[in-house]
């Protein structure tokens, strides 16, 4: 089949973290429409901080944000969407994360179903992420408590904590069903839903569209990015990559945002290369 969908990953794939995507690779990207390929975007930043990336890019593009939990079309439609609510119990670990002790002190971002980003916690983790999203949080608050976060609906929470404290984290999101706590490097965890990630969304946008995961092209370097390589019928891993994703690949290119990754997906999709 022809390839009619490319999906890239944003850090690590198009763009290093927290620097820009570059000019050569924003017009790679808009080359790719300009000769009639779909293109999307997927990451598990907000989509705020994709729609930075979008807009250097110069034509609006499907966006997958919050590692699936929200997949929004070039015209703003929203195809898939999926949340979870905070219980009591994960609202005190969570909490727990953003108190002075003698561990330090952790931070929480929490990315709500409305479209907020609460911040509470360590004002210089909370500065980091403002800086590497080029966003800047709706809340800032040195702690959190339970009161603060039991019952709020979200699509993700992003947490970052010493070792002893994410311990009682990842026990409070297993006794959750249809929730994740995945690693995403740097000491950062995300929460997210089960029914949201990638590769699902990546199938909910495929269905909208009526597509065969044969005529899609997916690019990523993470394990998180496994589902939705695995999903479609010709996938391409950047390295340095997950070794999952040396696994599943069926292609691999050396080097985020560069020309090599560009040139494969033309020759894939039957585009004329340089």
């Amino acid at each position: 089949m022809t390839i009619k969908l490319a999906v890239f990953d944003l850090d690590h794939t198009l763009l290093l973290t927290g620097s820009r995507i570059t000019p050569e690779a924003a017009a790679a990207v808009k080359a790719l429409v300009a000769d009639g390929l779909d293109v999307a975007l997927a990451s598990a930043r907000l989509d705020e901080s994709m729609a930075v990336v979008n807009e250097a890019i110069g034509v609006p593009l499907t966006r997958i944000s919050y590692n699936g939990a929200l997949t929004k079309l070039a015209d703003g439609t929203v195809v898939h969407e999926v949340g979870f609510e905070v219980t009591p119990e994960l609202a005190r670990a969570l909490a727990a994360l953003t108190v002075v002790d003698d561990h330090g002190q952790g931070a929480i971002d929490v990315y709500t179903d409305d479209g907020r980003w609460l911040a509470f916690g360590n004002p210089e983790a909370i500065a980091r992420e403002e800086h590497d999203t080029w966003c800047v949080a709706d809340t800032h608050a040195p702690v959190a408590t339970a009161e603060d976060l039991a019952g709020l609906r979200c699509r993700k929470i992003l947490c970052e904590g010493p070792d002893a404290h994410i311990g009682e984290l990842e026990a409070a999101v297993a006794a959750i069903d249809g929730l994740n706590l995945t690693h995403s490097g740097m000491g950062l965890h995300d929460i997210w839903p089960v029914t949201s990630g990638k590769g699902n969304a990546l199938k909910a946008l495929c269905e909208h569209l009526g597509l065969a995961p044969d005529e899609v092209i997916a690019c990523g370097d993470s394990a998180t990015d496994v589902p939705m390589l695995t999903f479609a019928g010709t996938s391409i891993g950047v390295q340095p990559c997950a070794p999952a994703v040396t696994e599943v690949a069926t292609h691999l290119v050396t080097g985020a945002g560069q020309d090599e990754l560009f040139q494969t997906v033309r020759l894939l999709a039957g585009l004329p290369t340089s």
